[in-house]
């Protein structure tokens, strides 16, 4: 029987933590069965494709809004059943309902993950963090250096171990001869070269930008757009007033993200805020070329030998790198860079090496 381990997020709708529990129970599925609990009721869509084989292990509370005494206790009575050899929270509400069901069942190891820490510029949010790490007493870590650091800065207190975030090289991988394939069944023009950018369709992202940015690329050059959001029908205004409607192409939320990197010549997040963003990774995994903004972990998750990192809201030089990155021949592989220093296997031997004091010294 294999040892077990649960993760506990807020939601499985689509986004960074949610792939991240995901793609970390499909990953250690040889070895650990991994049970992920969300607090709140979501689409189902979020957890099909490839995550159909691990269902058995998801369970999905529908926690109302506010605070919800009565379901610490309902998720004890999982943690006695699931029997963890740890309990893995993200986010605020998952550290209090998850952590203190564990230390409440005696479970000796609970580890949080921080994200990002914008939260802890609120002072409510960071009084708030500070109480819980107090009584539930993680092992505390940041999936950046960047992140440390904020979190050092707000939470003089904490201490926390730097995992950065890995991706499955087993699963991501690239397929050069997919390619016109998968333009056919997408029914995508065969003659454009493409630059991708997945990610929700929300302010934050600033796809703004970059869809601006394509109007002094050259024709043959189009965007795939992969994500949901609010600004859906507001970025589609802005395509057809700059008539890029043949080169711009809305995808919606995918199952398949594999195929779509594997049609990418370059990927792009314009984004003005983020944590360590898994999906650069996963497009470097295809052995895709990525182009960031300067912000938050982004240094942290390009190859610097083939990835080009920008300043954030400059249409101009954002534009010019993706230029650049579409003409100049790779000097060096990307997917190496993730073999070497992002896998999702040496990401997951980091956390389990935690649950051990003598071994934490070497994380």
């Amino acid at each position: 029987m294999k040892p077990t381990i649960v993760h506990v997020v807020q939601h499985l709708k689509p986004g960074g933590i949610e792939n991240f529990a995901l793609e970390f129970q499909r990953a250690a599925a040889p070895f650990y069965d991994v049970h992920i609990i969300a607090l709140e009721r979501s689409n189902s869509q979020s957890i099909k494709g490839k995550y159909h084989g691990s269902r058995k292990f998801i369970h999905v509370l529908n926690k109302q809004p506010g605070w919800r005494p009565s379901l610490v206790g309902k998720i004890k009575e999982l943690f006695a059943e699931i029997k963890p050899m740890y309990v893995h929270t993200h986010h605020i509400g998952p550290l209090i309902y998850g952590g203190l069901a564990a230390r409440m069942l005696g479970i000796d190891c609970v580890i949080h993950t921080e994200h990002d820490a914008w939260h802890l510029n609120q002072q409510k949010r960071r009084l708030l963090q500070e109480l819980c790490l107090k009584l539930v007493r993680p092992v505390l870590v940041a999936d950046a250096e960047f992140v440390a650091q904020q979190v050092k800065a707000l939470l003089p207190a904490a201490k926390p171990y730097v995992i950065t975030n890995g991706v499955d090289t087993d699963y991501f991988k690239p397929s050069p001869k997919a390619k016109s394939l998968l333009k056919e069944q997408a029914d995508l023009p065969s003659e454009l070269r493409f630059i991708g950018c997945a990610a929700r369709l929300e302010p934050v992202k600033s796809h703004h930008l970059l869809i601006d940015a394509l109007t002094q690329l050259p024709q043959d050059v189009g965007l795939l757009i992969a994500g949901s959001g609010s600004l859906e029908q507001t970025l589609k205004q802005q395509v057809k007033r700059l008539k890029l409607d043949n080169r711009v192409f809305f995808l919606g939320h995918l199952d398949d993200m594999r195929s779509f990197y594997q049609l990418l010549d370059v990927f792009c997040l314009s984004s003005s805020n983020e944590g360590l963003p898994l999906a650069p990774l996963e497009a470097q995994a295809c052995n895709v070329p990525v182009v960031l903004t300067n912000v938050g972990g982004c240094k942290e998750a390009i190859c610097e030998r083939t990835g080009k990192v920008v300043e954030p809201n400059n249409v101009q030089k954002l534009a010019n790198a993706l230029k650049q990155r579409l003409t100049q021949p790779l000097q060096k592989s990307p997917r190496l860079f993730v073999e070497q220093k992002r896998s999702i296997k040496s990401m997951i031997k980091q956390y389990v090496a935690l649950t051990q004091p003598s071994l934490r010294g070497k994380v």
